[in-house]
């Protein structure tokens, strides 16, 4: 006697022991066969057969005493079913004992199943692996149309009287091993409506048979296969995290067999993923992976995870991130988790648990846990790493700038360099040279922050030549930009960011009316220091509903920290004016409102510029916390000069004759209705097929002047007065 080589001839061995039950059950259904009616067995019942019936008293007992009446017949097949039930179970000893595992076994171990809940499973699967015994199956059911295992059948093939049977019965409920974790699933005929148990028929899941066979597994129920790719040597942590990781597998190791939760904190998925992948080799398990709005939303499938887990021998990742910023912030009830945690008992593998260090403050006392925080890189790290990479892709560009402007690490800093060669072929196939422009693009795609709801990205496009200011304010709006390219000197070579705990971003506020170049201003910036704009859409953030303003602001703050953005809030005052003195509830609301942006704004690690019309309208504390403050005045009309003539493109078709120092000095706009006339202009040249002259700039003039509510003078208009009276209508003849 060898041992089994495999599951599958472990398997040839059961089904041997379900043809003996088949064989069995043949005999006992032949042993009153209504004579002369075989060819129609199953789809005529003859009054001789009812006869038969319900002759002999107990109706319930009609199989036993068929049983009985060939007794001599059965005692061979029990005889040669006991002795190939020893011969396996010696053979499945002799298997383990050298270390090898069999499926079947290994299936009923991890749940826990009774010998008859196995034959269950075996009867269930021969059809899927030898037709015939569908033929058979009818054939005992006395129908054609029968061909599957049904509980009635299941029961008659493994029970010897009907106490067993009763008894049995259990192995069908929906809290049993069987149907709780989906290895069977009962079916109704279609004709058949609410039918009774015993006339539901059995059968299993595709993914179990694959198990029991041996095959490659497919995809989940929920979740997926984690390919193991990283290792605990390969992960990008700093020693001293290495060092943690590497001591959590040898205690998880040393307390094999207790219940384990590993708690892995951390606010980059590519990090959290790649850590877990780390694990799973250290571990030498394959990790599967589910998010835990999976597991949230869809309770009924947890069965069905615990089972794919166990018979994967796989470690259960399961995935957390805080709620995104285009979507509401629902927390589950205690009750939820409590279900889940309950349902995830039976894994015997440890249990990883990865996301923010907000997720899975639940973790049960009934596990032993283990907590890890994954740090963010610093700047030294962030830097050794953009170097390897721009080394590898052979990329010429300064790994310090893209340290200090992207916060990301581990994996999105190859994948950066990656894309980035990509960005660069598709914008020239012939000449691909990468320039750093390419690689800050990539970057910027790898960590743009999920704010869809509450703001609009803009990628900036004006530059220092473009905006029109005073020597003064151009010299505070350089500085700015300045203090972010030089922050990481004066924070980290000089000590200076040892001694911030917090204030270490940059506050900046606009003030002055409408249309003097504030949201201009803050593009310039974005550009020169190559981050993407988000503006703040305010209608979408200050709420109603008392608390749901403070809710969609951290939204807004937790993404832009996950990424180098800047953040504009334009129209400041609406969310951050002065605090009143509490009269109601909701006055004191209002102010909790205030008292937390001030704190956040604070906290934020980040650029936030604000700009109001109305400054004194602000909350002095919050002014306070304002690193600069600009004042966009009026232009004058130097200033208005250059604006008219900066805000036509050089492509543009105009007449020689435009006095742009007769409009800069007549008329006092603001560089946003400069902007606007100047395109009104162009517009109305273009419907005449003319060029952009002096009569369109004094009609787009006057349109503009309409719009403000403003009266036409002629002693603005001077000379042009009577071509800013003619209708719309002659302009365009």
């Amino acid at each position: 006697m060898e041992p089994y080589s495999d599951s599958l001839e472990h398997l040839a061995d059961e089904m041997k022991r379900v043809d003996l039950l088949v064989r069995r059950a043949l005999l006992i259904a032949r042993s009153d066969a209504p004579s002369g009616a075989q060819e129609f067995r199953g789809l005529v019942i003859s009054e001789q057969e009812i006869d038969q019936l319900l002759d002999g008293g107990e109706f319930l007992t009609q199989h036993s005493r068929k049983e009985a009446a060939i007794r001599d017949q059965l005692v061979p097949i029990d005889r040669e079913l006991q002795e190939l039930r020893k011969l396996i179970d010696a053979k499945r000893e002799m298997t383990r004992q050298e270390g090898r595992e069999l499926t079947l076994p290994l299936l009923a171990e991890a749940f826990r199943l009774s010998s008859a809940e196995v034959d269950v499973l075996l009867l269930a699967i021969a059809p899927e692996l030898e037709p015939r015994y569908e033929s058979i199956y009818a054939y005992l059911q006395d129908d054609v149309t029968r061909k599957r295992l049904s509980v009635h059948l299941a029961l008659h093939l493994l029970c010897r009287c009907e106490r067993e049977r009763w008894f049995a019965r259990r192995f069908f409920s929906p809290a049993a091993p069987l149907v709780h974790f989906r290895m069977i699933e009962l079916y109704d005929e279609t004709q058949d409506r609410q039918p009774t148990l015993l006339r539901k028929f059995i059968r299993t899941e595709d993914s179990l048979l694959r198990f029991l066979l041996e095959q490659p597994p497919v995809r989940p129920v929920l979740g997926a296969l984690l390919p193991l790719s990283a290792t605990l040597d390969t992960l990008e942590v700093d020693p001293g995290t290495r060092w943690k990781l590497q001591n959590l597998v040898d205690g998880v190791n040393r307390d094999r067999g207790k219940r384990t939760i590993i708690r892995i904190a951390g606010t980059e998925p590519p990090e959290l993923l790649a850590t877990a992948e780390a694990l799973g080799q250290a571990f030498g398990r394959s990790i599967l992976s589910v998010t835990l709005r999976e597991v949230e939303n869809e309770p009924a499938n947890l069965p069905v995870l615990v089972r794919d887990a166990e018979l994967l021998q796989a470690i259960l990742a399961i995935f957390a991130s805080e709620p995104a910023a285009s979507s509401p912030d629902g927390k589950p009830t205690p009750e939820t988790r409590t279900k889940m945690w309950s349902g995830l008992e039976r894994l015997r593998l440890p249990i990883l648990a990865l996301g923010p260090p907000s997720a899975f403050g639940d973790l049960p006392a009934e596990f032993s846990a283990w907590t890890i925080e994954l740090p963010q890189p610093d700047f030294e790290q962030r830097k050794q790493s953009w170097s390897a990479a721009l080394d590898s892709a052979e990329i010429q560009a300064d790994p310090a700038q893209l340290a200090e402007t992207f916060r990301f690490g581990g994996v999105r800093i190859p994948q950066a360099a990656t894309l980035a060669r990509s960005l660069a072929l598709l914008r020239n196939a012939e000449n691909h040279a990468v320039s750093m422009e390419d690689v800050l693009a990539a970057g910027r795609s790898l960590s743009s922050p999920q704010l869809q709801r509450f703001a609009v990205a803009t990628q900036p496009r004006y530059e220092w030549t473009d905006i029109v200011l005073s020597d003064d304010r151009r010299e505070q709006l350089e500085s700015i930009a300045a203090r972010v390219k030089y922050r990481g000197l004066v924070h980290r070579e000089w000590g200076f960011g040892e001694k911030l705990s917090r204030g270490k971003g940059l506050n900046v506020l606009f003030t002055g009316p409408s249309g003097v170049g504030k949201t201009m201003a803050a593009e310039v910036l974005a550009k020169a220091l190559s981050l993407t704009l988000f503006q703040i859409d305010l209608s979408t953030v200050v709420s109603k509903y008392i608390g749901e303003t403070e809710v969609h602001l951290s939204s807004i703050f937790r993404e832009a920290e996950r990424s180098q953005c800047l953040l504009f809030f334009d129209e400041a005052d609406s969310l951050f004016g002065k605090r009143t003195e509490v009269k109601d509830a909701h006055d004191r609301y209002a102010n909790l409102e205030v008292n937390y942006l001030l704190q956040r704004i604070e906290q934020y690690d980040g650029i936030v510029v604000l700009a109001t019309n109305l400054q004194r309208n602000l909350d002095e504390a919050f002014l306070r916390r304002m690193h600069e403050v600009i004042d966009f005045a009026l232009p004058d009309e130097t200033q208005r000069e250059l604006i008219w003539r900066r805000h036509i493109p050089a492509e543009a078709p105009v007449e020689p004759d435009i006095d742009f120092g007769f409009l800069a000095r007549q008329f006092k706009l603001t560089g946003g209705h400069i902007k606007n006339a100047v395109v009104t202009a162009a517009f109305l040249a273009a419907r005449s097929s003319k060029k952009i002259g002096m009569d369109e700039m004094i009609r787009a003039v006057k349109i503009e002047l309409q719009k403000q509510g403003k009266l036409i003078m002629k002693s603005d208009f001077g000379k042009f007065f009577d071509t800013a009276q003619k209708p719309r209508i002659e302009v365009l003849a």
